[in-house]
């Protein structure tokens, strides 16, 4: 058995607290870099919140509700037969009608022919498979 005196019970208390205390600060630093990379984050998305117009958000409602109403068509059916639901295919492509209708002036010529065909062949998809 090795004995050991104060003083190397001292030394050793002294290199773990070294120790701990670089742990320490090694954690606060990531910590800090942590903080630093969020706030540049939250930064960066404000100021593209900033820029975001209400037509680039329509644009997504209708680009969502087309994709949702072929989905809820159950079209493509290899992908989403599963999802065949003619109530929500219709709620869905009355919404785009509606969205559509109120942004023709507010869209590029291009913009507004592809959405009104789109909502075109959504509604005679639609008529077809309610028979």
């Amino acid at each position: 058995m090795v004995k050991k005196d104060k003083t190397g019970n001292k030394k050793e208390e002294a290199k773990s607290k070294k120790f701990d205390s670089e742990k320490e600060k090694k954690k606060t630093k990531k910590a800090e870099e942590e903080r630093k990379k969020e706030e540049e984050f939250l930064k960066k998305l404000k100021e593209q919140m900033e820029k975001i117009t209400v037509k680039d958000i329509v644009i997504q409602m209708m680009t969502s509700l087309s994709s949702l109403s072929y989905q809820k068509l159950g079209l493509p059916e290899e992908q989403n037969k599963k999802y065949f639901d003619l109530e929500q295919a219709k709620l869905a492509i009355d919404a785009l009608a509606a969205l559509v209708s109120v942004c023709e002036k507010n869209l590029s010529h291009e913009e507004y022919i592809s959405y009104k065909n789109t909502l075109s062949h959504l509604q005679i998809t639609y008529a077809s498979k309610s028979k």
